[in-house]
């Protein structure tokens, strides 16, 4: 199987406690998690822990891993102390209470933001806890709403180092 990096996130060490990556803002949804001189324990969330009970990846072991990929353009935003965004009419709406997203792509200045959770949802809108109130009417033409999530990994032994890499599968030409 091919693969094609899509995007890189931090390279971070580990040893006796739960370390994670900072906020990857998920285009395929496929993390490729590789470790080097020791294996390590890994989780994947918004604000992930791991421990001696989640996934385990070998030394100089690496693993592909899925996570739910959720994206959608943007319609309009409401800018306050939290944010509503509103998707088009039967655009539908990928996203989950707590999800964690980034705004991105937007021309203006301020209302691009990272890894914020949104509080509460309907069928065409989302609102997040992001504190948007000093920005006044946002262009966002060809802005979209990304799915984020982090990477934590812990190893019982010290400098494990752990790298994180998006990628996507190609297809055979």
């Amino acid at each position: 199987m091919a693969i094609k990096v899509v995007q890189t996130v931090n390279r971070f060490s580990v040893a006796g406690t739960s370390i994670s990556s900072n906020p990857i803002t998920l285009k395929s949804g496929y993390l490729r998690v590789s470790v080097a001189q020791t294996g390590a324990y890994i989780a994947i969330g918004t604000e992930p822990v791991a421990t001696i009970n989640t996934f385990h990846i070998p030394t100089y072991g690496n693993e592909v891993l899925k996570e739910r990929l959720a994206r959608q353009q943007i319609a309009g935003i409401t800018t306050g102390t939290s944010t509503i965004v509103t998707f088009s009419e039967n655009a539908g709406n990928p996203f989950k209470i707590n999800d964690y997203v980034t705004i991105e792509g937007a021309p203006t200045s301020g209302i691009n933001t990272t890894y914020n959770s949104i509080l509460a949802i309907t069928d065409s809108t989302v609102t997040l806890n992001f504190n948007s109130s000093s920005v006044v009417s946002p262009n966002i033409t060809g802005s979209t709403l990304a799915r984020c999530v982090k990477v934590a990994a812990v190893s019982s032994d010290s400098g494990s180092d752990i790298s994180v890499t998006e990628v996507a599968q190609l297809v055979s030409e």
